[in-house]
């Protein structure tokens, strides 16, 4: 199995899902090319930092800062903002799917050598304040997003462990967040070997046979031609794995946006997902008049902060989403593979369909989240933030609950 970075960049099917937009072609995933990291010296006065508290993070925040100012880095689209300013030059970088958060290797003694590790990866989510063609959002990282994901980073993990809807599933630190007026920075760190993106499960991979798909190669594993018996373990191997972190995150009033790019999975040799792990926060919806209208005390008191706290009294808007759309593309995705390659014929994937819209209604009676699951057919989509198709007042249909 390869590592997180060979994913990320060669087995991805954004091109199928979504447009790429017009810029450097060593800033796309498939055509990635390392960069110098270039970093601006910000006064201490003018940055603020976001930590976890973690030993990483204390050592990451040491060595950035200097005798009266601290390192922040500069996404490379980004450098010729700041025409005037000497930067310091230090490690590399290269896209992931998404092109504002980028692997960075450090050079060896270099800075944040000591935080680097060969079962891990460093990754930068780095501020973006232009847009790019085709792609929908704010890619600017605020003082509120910063402090937003460390917090929910630390609170996330909480509630995994303790709930045991999130017993398979890790939250992947963003353990360093910095921000000033102009530009930012969240660290995070993941493993790098025996993951992959969600997306990569469905997606052509160059290294397998004919470009297979590694859903077809895992479910050949194990269901050798016996396609009947992986339709049918379908919500068991697929859906439930990823929905019960959902339901945990929501049982504490949270929506986790889980679609194909913000979750990693652990493939094993007895399970298509053996574990989950979720990234990328800013995404994530939490709400304390939820929480108070379910009888839970509110968390965060005493911080402002918007991007935070949201004043949602009801999630069942977010809890829609989350299955029709963030997860329900990602089994749509997933049929489609296995009956083009032809592992699945119509007949299997009806019977896959029932399989996860049964496992989806009992993981829902069973987390006692009947009241956010409204019978509703139609969902409406503000916008799209995976894949195409959708787009202001476009309607996706229910079809997995």
């Amino acid at each position: 199995m390869g590592d997180l970075k060979y994913f990320e960049q060669h087995v991805n099917n954004r091109f199928g899902t979504s447009a790429a937009p017009a810029i450097d072609a060593s800033l796309l995933p498939e055509t990635a090319s390392d960069h110098r990291l270039q970093w601006r010296r910000i006064p201490d006065g003018e940055l603020t930092i976001f930590d976890d508290g973690s030993d990483i993070a204390g050592r990451v925040r040491s060595e950035l800062h200097r005798d009266g100012y601290v390192l922040l880095p500069v996404h490379p689209l980004e450098a010729d903002r700041w025409p005037n300013e000497e930067f310091v030059v230090s490690g590399t970088v290269s896209a992931s799917a998404s092109y504002r958060t980028m692997f960075f290797e450090p050079e060896p003694g270099g800075l944040l050598s000591a935080a680097a590790s060969p079962e891990t990866a460093l990754m930068l989510k780095l501020h973006l304040e232009r847009a790019l063609p085709g792609i929908l959002g704010d890619r600017r990282i605020s003082r509120q997003i910063a402090q937003k994901c460390v917090i929910l980073s630390t609170s996330l993990q909480k509630i995994m462990r303790e709930d045991p809807l999130g017993a398979g599933c890790d939250v992947v630190p963003e353990f360093l967040g910095l921000s000033n007026d102009d530009t930012g920075v969240i660290f995070r760190r993941m493993p790098a070997r025996g993951v992959m993106p969600l997306f990569s499960l469905f997606s052509p991979d160059p290294e397998l046979p004919d470009a297979g798909s590694h859903i077809e190669s895992m479910l050949r594993r194990l269901f050798g031609e016996d396609a009947s018996a992986a339709a049918n373990a379908f919500g068991s191997q697929l859906a439930l794995p990823l929905v019960r972190p959902l339901f945990a995150g929501f049982r504490a009033g949270f929506s986790l946006e889980m679609h194909a790019q913000n979750v990693l999975i652990r493939p094993s040799a007895t399970a298509l997902i053996d574990r989950v792990y979720i990234r990328d926060l800013e995404g994530v919806v939490f709400s304390n008049r939820y929480r108070e209208r379910q009888g839970m005390e509110p968390l965060f008191e005493g911080i402002d902060n918007p991007a935070l706290i949201s004043g949602f009294k009801s999630m069942t808007r977010w809890f829609n989403r989350n299955v029709d759309h963030d997860l329900g593309r990602v089994f749509t995705a997933s049929l489609d593979t296995l009956v083009q390659c032809g592992y699945f014929g119509e007949r299997e994937r009806s019977i896959a369909l029932r399989s996860i819209r049964s496992t989806v209604r009992q993981c829902v009676r069973d987390a006692r989240l009947e009241y956010l699951a409204r019978p509703g057919r139609i969902l409406p989509i503000s916008r799209s933030p995976y894949g195409k198709g959708l787009s202001k007042g476009h309607y996706y249909r229910t079809r997995y609950r």
